[in-house]
């Protein structure tokens, strides 16, 4: 099995804060997905958690519905320089 994309923790994250926040604004999944800019099918695709869009597209979607994403890289406690 090959080892997962360091990304999907981050977007998996990011889909869930999205949808997060599309519940805060109480839209449905059609307005939500119209805001985003999704057609329906992809609107069903993050609902379902599905890991199917890349992190750009989630940032744009974020950026949609109001949220600010911010990135921060740091190293893993007591690794080496």
């Amino acid at each position: 099995m090959p080892a997962a994309s360091p990304s999907r923790k981050l977007r998996a994250a990011l889909r869930a804060r999205i949808l997060k926040r599309i519940e805060e604004l109480h839209l449905t999944h059609v307005d939500a997905a119209q805001a985003m800019g999704l057609d329906r099918q992809q609107m069903w695709r993050l609902a379902a958690g599905n890991d199917v869009f890349t992190f750009d597209r989630l940032v744009e979607a974020a950026a949609r519905v109001g949220l600010e994403v911010r990135v921060k890289a740091v190293r893993p406690w007591g690794a080496d320089r």
